[in-house]
């Protein structure tokens, strides 16, 4: 028993090991965050039906990046789980923002196989630690080591796997309280953050301006933000309401674009038929 734990614990030392000499360099299984660590913008949606067909559709259609929301929305693991294989094959990259900052939450959808944890309003530096934590292996996290459908879903090995594993999956603050924005040069001097996300509407809100997007306030807020990521060298993303308000968030400085979701596309694809019929 004993030199089967030691075999297996050198096989794993020399797996991590590869994974930080192939960091060097371009890392494989996320072409995100190869963009974004290029200057390029990238751009996804959301994902609100419980469908693994639309979300198929969806990975299809050109986008760079999937968001699978379960902080607003009701999904299963097992809806979720497929959700994410219906991706595979596509150039679309699985993100999943979780609902809430329990650590065990981001375990759990990246044994599923998502390339992308986004942990919502991060509002201190201790709080992002744990976010980044809870995505990495030991030593550079906590996650706990169980990834059979995750490597299955990558089409690796599992060693192969933990080869890439720290490098590839992305770990996203989402910035969505004054209070983080006050505190933003502490939470991004955090190593290790992938991306700096900001919520509008619920930013707006901690404000004390519900529903007042693009405020002067808000908007002023939002650029601090942009500003601190620069300043950290970390791309930022946000939310645009369509295409001319994305174009204007890339010329701004974000990198990451989220746009519209699944049922939106669909009721709007929906409309603009049946308004081009004469009845």
């Amino acid at each position: 028993m004993k030199t089967i734990q030691f075999v297996t614990g050198f096989m794993l030392a020399l797996a991590f090991s590869a994974g930080c000499v192939a960091g060097e360099g371009k890392v494989t299984h996320n072409h995100v965050k190869n963009l974004l660590a290029d200057g390029k913008p990238v751009i996804g949606s959301r994902l609100y039906l419980p469908s693994p067909a639309a979300t198929e559709v969806m990975a299809r259609s050109g986008f760079d990046f999937l968001f699978i929301d379960l902080e607003h929305i009701a999904l299963n693991p097992e809806t979720v789980a497929q959700m994410v294989r219906a991706m595979k094959g596509s150039n679309a990259v699985p993100f999943v923002r979780l609902p809430g900052k329990d650590q065990w939450l981001a375990k759990l959808v990246l044994d599923i196989g998502a390339k992308g944890v986004v942990v919502p309003n991060v509002k201190s530096k201790e709080e992002a630690i744990d976010a980044v934590a809870s995505v990495r292996y030991p030593p550079e996290g906590v996650r706990g080591i169980g990834p059979k459908v995750a490597a299955d879903n990558w089409d690796l090995s599992v060693l192969d796997y933990l080869k890439v594993a720290n490098k590839a999956i992305m770990a996203a603050v989402l910035i969505e309280h004054i209070d983080a924005v006050n505190r933003i040069d502490d939470i991004l001097s955090v190593p290790g953050i992938d991306v700096v996300m900001v919520g509008p509407n619920d930013l707006a809100a901690s404000m004390g301006l519900l529903g007042q997007l693009r405020h002067p306030q808000q908007e002023k807020a939002i650029q601090t933000v942009l500003d601190a990521a620069k300043k950290a060298r970390i791309p930022a993303g946000t939310i645009a309401t369509n295409a001319e308000d994305a174009n204007n968030r890339i010329k701004q400085g974000f990198q990451l674009i989220l746009i519209s979701q699944d049922a939106g596309l669909l009721e709007a694809g929906a409309k603009a038929v049946l308004g081009q019929i004469n009845r």
